[in-house]
Formats: C-alpha cells, sequence, structure tokens
C-alpha cells in the first residue's frame, strides 16, 4: 500500500462510487477500478460490497482509512517543514492564536512582524480555543501557536516556549460594593465572591483545575471569549470577572474598573507553542522572538 491507495479509498468511500471518485481524483474510471482490484488482490479480501446502489466499504477498508490518519499527519508535517525551511521571504505561514492572546498582542506583534524579515511572509491567522490549538498544530494545520499553554506535560507532542506569566484577578465596575470591601482592607472572601454573577472566558484546562481545587472562578453565568465585550458589561453591573491584569490596565487607569485578587494566587501563562521539528526554522524563531519581545500593558 502507498498513500495514493489512502487517498483512493477515502475518495470511494466519500462520494460512493469510482466513477465519481474517478474524478475527484482525476484519473480514469477504467484505472481507478485497475488499481482498487489490484489492492484488493494484495491484501487478499474485498474493500467494498457492490449493490445497485453504490459501493459501501467494508470493516476492513475503514479501519485502513482510520489507521491511516496518523501516517498522512506526519508526511503532511514533512512537507510543510521542508516548505517553511526554504525561507523567510515567501510563502504562507499559518498562526494560531487564543482569543486574549488576540486582543493583548494584536496588532503590535502583527505590525511587528510586518516589518521584520518575514514582511513579504504571507500570514493565515485563526483564533480557537487553547485544546483546538493544540489539536491544530498536531495535526499539521498551523504552523505555530501563541495561547494559554503551560509546560507541565513532558509528552506532548510539541514544544512550549514561555512568553508571559501574570496573575489572575478579579474585576469589577468602580464602585462594585466587593471593591470598596477590598480597598477598605477587608479580605474579599470566596463566599462573597459567589454573590455576584461572574461573566468569563472559556478557561485552559490548567486554570480551570486550579480554579476548581480552590473553589474559585466557577459557575460563570456568562461565557465570552471577547474581552471588549466583558469589559463594557461589567462596566454597566454587578457582574465580576476574571483574567490577567494586562486586560484590564487601560480601564483601571481611565478609572472605570478595579482589580480585586483571587483568593488563592493563578498565573496566566502566554507561550508560543511549536512542533519539535520545527522550533529552530528562521520563520518560526522570528514568530517567537516578536512575541516575546512584546512588552504587554502594565497598571504603572
Amino acid at each position: 500500500m502507498d498513500i495514493a491507495d489512502i487517498a483512493m479509498l477515502e475518495a470511494i468511500v466519500r462520494h460512493g462510487s469510482i466513477n465519481k471518485a474517478s474524478e475527484v481524483l482525476h484519473v480514469t474510471q477504467p484505472t481507478l477500478s485497475k488499481r482498487l482490484s489490484r489492492l484488493e488482490h494484495t491484501l487478499g479480501t474485498s474493500l467494498f460490497l457492490r449493490s445497485s446502489s453504490g459501493l459501501t466499504p467494508t470493516p476492513h477498508t475503514r479501519f485502513i482509512i482510520e489507521r491511516a490518519q496518523p501516517i498522512k499527519t506526519m508526511i503532511a508535517n514533512i512537507e510543510r517543514h521542508i516548505e517553511l525551511a526554504n525561507t523567510l521571504e515567501t510563502g504562507t505561514l499559518s498562526i494560531g492564536i487564543g482569543p486574549i492572546i488576540e486582543q493583548l498582542y494584536f496588532p503590535h506583534a502583527l505590525h511587528a512582524l510586518t516589518q521584520s524579515e518575514t514582511s513579504t511572509l504571507n500570514l493565515s491567522i485563526r483564533t480557537e480555543s487553547a485544546e483546538d490549538l493544540a489539536r491544530l498544530l498536531v495535526e499539521g494545520v498551523i504552523d505555530i501557536a501563541i495561547g494559554p499553554f503551560e509546560h507541565r506535560d513532558d509528552d506532548a507532542p510539541f514544544t512550549v516556549h514561555p512568553i508571559a506569566r501574570q496573575p489572575l484577578v478579579y474585576a469589577a465596575r468602580r464602585k462594585h460594593p466587593l471593591v470598596a470591601q477590598h480597598e477598605s482592607g477587608q479580605a474579599v472572601t470566596r463566599e462573597d465572591l459567589t454573590e455576584y454573577p461572574l461573566i468569563a472566558p472559556h478557561a485552559p484546562r490548567y486554570i480551570a483545575d486550579q480554579a476548581e481545587v480552590h473553589g474559585q472562578f466557577d459557575d460563570a453565568r456568562i461565557l465570552c471569549d471577547n474581552y471588549a465585550i466583558i469589559r463594557d458589561f461589567i462596566k454597566r453591573s454587578d457582574h465580576l470577572t476574571a483574567g490577567p491584569i494586562s486586560v484590564f490596565s487601560q480601564d483601571v487607569k481611565d478609572g472605570a474598573l478595579a482589580l480585586i485578587p483571587f483568593v488563592k494566587p493563578i498565573d496566566w501563562h502566554a507561550s508560543c507553542i511549536t512542533r519539535p521539528e520545527s522550533e529552530t526554522l528562521p520563520v518560526i524563531e522570528k514568530v517567537i522572538e516578536v512575541f516575546a519581545a512584546h512588552e504587554l500593558p502594565s497598571l504603572h
């Protein structure tokens, strides 16, 4: 078997006939029929059940297609690695970013990339959750991901490059009752916090796990990954939100919002993740350099 056989089986399964599959694969119908017969002879089994309604894959075919996915991903990654290794100046670099990264680092980091050696490189940028970014990176759909990743799992199929770390805090409107309580020197307890509804983004696994252990940052009434919307909303209500300090820096400076510390400290991490074989490529190193050099907004 070779990778072309896998593509053939997938096309036939998807379209239900050799005729339609041959059109998609740009080969003649007799040629595809011969290839399928030759493969069935080699494997010593039928791969499709023939009927008047078309071709139905056998369990053997479904097994082959399912088990071939990691092989296809590996080949795609090899091809992509060679493509990226060629130059900083041409081609397309696919970058995946988390929602908070999008709001903290863009458009500043994007501008820095367009002013560097990558200025003539085409960029494809997509925003996804941390879990989806990790999956897309492993599958070779994106070349690098920037998000709330923490280097804890030595068996992870990617390399983590830390670029920032900040404590998570609660934020509320300036005249919120809990703000007055905190600023008076009185501790804000978990029980105090649970009296007010929470609007917050989807938390990455490592934050959700710590928050669950400490009994905080849970039971969000509204889930929203856009902090522009969240900040505007809490200015008009008694809702609380939570996030890294930099997300709220400008509103705190303007006097619209105030911060309340977590009952038990939890840190938010920002990291670039890459496939191990790609981390030393010049184009990947340049992206990591740009994000690591970017200074996050502060409260000072």
